[in-house]
């Protein structure tokens, strides 16, 4: 027997999970962070789209359209989205959240959140979110050119207070983002024990010291009339006409903020990355864009504007923000004909997912137009899309985050062109957020593009 076998949590499940095709071996995990990516792929080539792994503790990896809709939709109860958040940090961090409930604590928070998180959409918010946006692409313009990831996560940071919190005091948002960062620094903690000092530590000092800075805009916003999120929350009563504690309020705001903060900025950097390389869809995107004039409400759900869709779906097939999220079978279950035993930590992953063959044509290439109508009966369905997850559980600020995206987008290619940086080369960060590293672009004004910049582009085609 292996020494693994002889420590609780660390040994096989059984029979059914050593029957599983892959390897319970402990290089697996050093594969994985060496390049998950890679590791996804060779894994799926060589055992299909079920197998087992090991990230010290004995894991199952499920691919595939099948798989998602058993795990999201036909069969969701046999499976336990809290109990597999909580054997992370993510327990420790945002105890008592919506990410570690189950069942009726899970409905009862979600009542509470979906009906707030549901005003923040373009009626409400497009003015500012497009302010902050166009402040930040006229200060890319001004330097040689920007960091991808960097651009879009300090934007995706000021969005998220201003449209969660309503802090647009620079002041307040340099004193928020230290503790804010260490919040979530302690979520990728490796082990859920508070040790003086270490990440775990500084995430929850500071998750302390946010809580008791949220105190007065809370107070503040249940004397007045309820606006936006926060205004929302504040007023909530439960059907007893309990209303939620300063501190329940400023612990949904904190979730809400890391569930829209790193996911978003990795899908803008991403989008970043790959219209710097494609000229074509730049130009598609700008003219389609540009017919919106000032209306910005018509970025929701205007026709128009489909081809924007697209894109964004295509972002959210190749590069999902997470590779892999976690459930736990909550009996012996069946995937693709394999036995997974009660217990077992199983990861669905969008990213493997989005590049299956069995489910999208030619799924190593960027093709947006997959997702038109006009390709008939082999259009690709949206509905075959986990990176937000899907079915009840489905993310509650899914539709924000793309209305940010498509206001990004408005920001950047209604007066700039997006080039790639010539001298720069950069790498990519699969875990634990998917995000393009060291991808430099130069954000040129129009009106230097149309001049002097289709001619640096013709030269680069011709090389």
């Amino acid at each position: 027997m292996r020494i693994l076998d002889h420590i609780p949590g660390l040994r096989s499940p059984g029979p059914a999970f050593d029957a599983l095709p892959g390897s319970d071996s402990l290089l697996e995990l050093v594969d994985l962070r060496r390049d998950a990516r890679a590791f996804f792929h060779d894994r799926f080539d060589r055992h299909g789209r079920v197998f087992k792994s090991r990230l010290v503790y004995p894991v199952v990896f499920a691919v595939g359209d099948e798989v998602n809709r058993t795990i999201h939709m036909t069969k969701r109860v046999e499976y336990s989205m809290g109990r597999g958040y909580s054997q992370t940090a993510v327990d420790k961090v945002f105890e008592d959240s919506i990410m570690v409930q189950d069942g009726e604590a899970h409905a009862r928070t979600r009542a509470i959140l979906s009906p707030a998180v549901g005003r923040l959409q373009v009626r409400e918010q497009a003015e500012s979110v497009h302010a902050i946006w166009s402040r930040a692409v006229a200060r890319a313009a001004a330097s040689p050119s920007v960091d991808c990831y960097e651009l879009v996560q300090a934007t995706t940071y000021e969005v998220a207070l201003a449209a969660l919190v309503g802090i647009t005091d620079r002041a307040k948002l340099a004193a928020f983002k230290p503790h804010f960062e260490a919040l979530m620094e302690g979520i990728l903690a490796p082990v859920k024990v508070r040790i003086p000092g270490l990440r775990l530590d500084k995430a929850l000092t500071s998750r302390e010291a946010l809580v008791e800075m949220m105190r007065e805009p809370i107070e503040a916003a249940r004397r007045v009339p309820p606006t936006g999120l926060l205004g929302l929350l504040a007023h909530h009563r439960d059907p007893d006409g309990t209303q939620l504690s300063a501190r329940e309020i400023a612990q949904h705001l904190l979730l809400l903020g890391w569930a829209g903060y790193d996911t978003t900025a990795s899908a803008g950097a991403w989008i970043l990355h790959v219209l710097a390389e494609r000229p074509d869809w730049q130009a598609r995107l700008r003219d389609d864009l540009r017919a919106a004039g000032d209306d910005l409400s018509a970025l929701e759900h205007d026709p128009r504007f489909e081809a924007a869709d697209w894109f964004l779906y295509e972002i959210e097939r190749m590069y999902p923000s997470a590779l892999f999220f976690p459930r736990i079978a909550l009996t012996d279950v069946t995937l693709l004909g394999h036995v997974v035993p009660e217990g077992t930590c199983i990861f669905y992953t969008p990213y493997m997912s989005g590049r299956d063959p069995g489910t999208f044509e030619h799924p190593n290439s960027f093709d947006p137009e997959r997702w038109s109508k006009a390709r008939g009966a082999r259009r690709a369905s949206p509905a075959k899309l986990f990176g937000f997850g899907g079915g009840p559980r489905v993310c509650l600020g899914k539709a924000f985050a793309k209305l940010q995206l498509k206001l990004m987008m408005y920001a950047v290619l209604r007066d700039h062109e997006l080039l790639p940086d010539p001298v720069r080369r950069g790498t990519v960060m699969s875990i634990p957020v998917h995000h393009p590293v060291g991808s430099y672009v130069r954000v040129a004004p129009r009106t230097h593009v149309d001049v002097a910049g289709s001619k640096d582009a013709a030269r680069g085609a011709e090389g």
